[in-house]
């Protein structure tokens, strides 16, 4: 519960300013945490076509969301390539069934309205294991809300492609859930404030701007960078870089 102590801390400063429900260029904070490692921030930064993802100011890597295109890209500025990722179609079976609850907790103690809403505490449950907690704020950052949401559909979908690879003894509940056939659940409760695994895995939001003014150079891609997608990779397609 220490991640929660740390959202306590900082939400009564972090997000007390005023939100539109209008799409807006916005950038947020997050603390990171995971086990065996310092906490360290990321960065999300949210337009109406756009959500990239970093470690901040200066990143040369980022992860790059075309909300137009659908389109996932994820740069390495060390082999000089980008890799795309493209939602697709291919339709899978849990090798068991898998019986999805939520469990609402209420009110997290002390922490303070936003925008006149309580921050709701919510547990996320398959076949009686608790995968994962949220604490969310229903109808805060919607537009950020609705990327995330399509963002996690990518990766589920592309999931589903390898899914045929995991050997059975290696099938667990809570994981098939969060990565394969419902990984975006959490996100129908708000935007999580904060988000935990009951491994130590988990984030806090630390701050955001909603009058955010984004340099449009931050969504361009690398010109001189090799791109290929993640299916030709896997193909063994893509040359090794010498």
């Amino acid at each position: 519960m220490q991640f929660v102590k740390l959202l306590l801390t900082i939400v009564s400063i972090a997000l007390l300013a005023g939100c539109e429900s209008k799409p807006q260029e916005v950038r947020i904070i997050f603390a990171e945490q995971e086990p065996g490692v310092d906490p360290y921030q990321t960065r999300l930064i949210v337009t109406k076509d756009f959500m990239r993802f970093d470690d901040g100011e200066g990143s040369l890597d980022f992860v790059l969301f075309d909300r137009k295109k659908n389109i996932i890209y994820s740069t390495n500025s060390s082999e000089k390539t980008v890799m795309s990722f493209a939602e697709k179609n291919k339709e899978v079976e849990p090798p068991f069934e898998l019986n999805q609850s939520v469990k609402n907790l209420g009110l997290l103690k002390d922490a303070p309205k936003i925008q006149g809403k309580a921050p709701l505490h919510y547990q996320f449950i398959t076949n009686d294991e608790l995968c994962y907690e949220v604490v969310a704020v229903k109808g805060l950052m919607p537009d950020v809300v609705e990327a995330m949401k399509a963002f996690h559909k990518i990766l589920q979908s592309d999931s589903k492609m390898t899914f045929h690879t995991i050997p059975a003894d290696m099938h667990n509940a809570c994981d098939m859930s969060m990565s394969t056939f419902a990984a975006a659940r959490h996100l129908e409760y708000g935007f999580p404030i904060q988000e935990w695994t009951p491994n130590g895995t988990g984030r806090a939001l630390m701050d955001f701007d909603d009058n955010y003014k984004a340099d449009k150079n931050l969504f361009k891609l690398p010109e001189d960078y090799r791109l290929f997608s993640l299916q030709d990779f896997r193909e063994g397609k893509v040359p090794r870089s010498e």
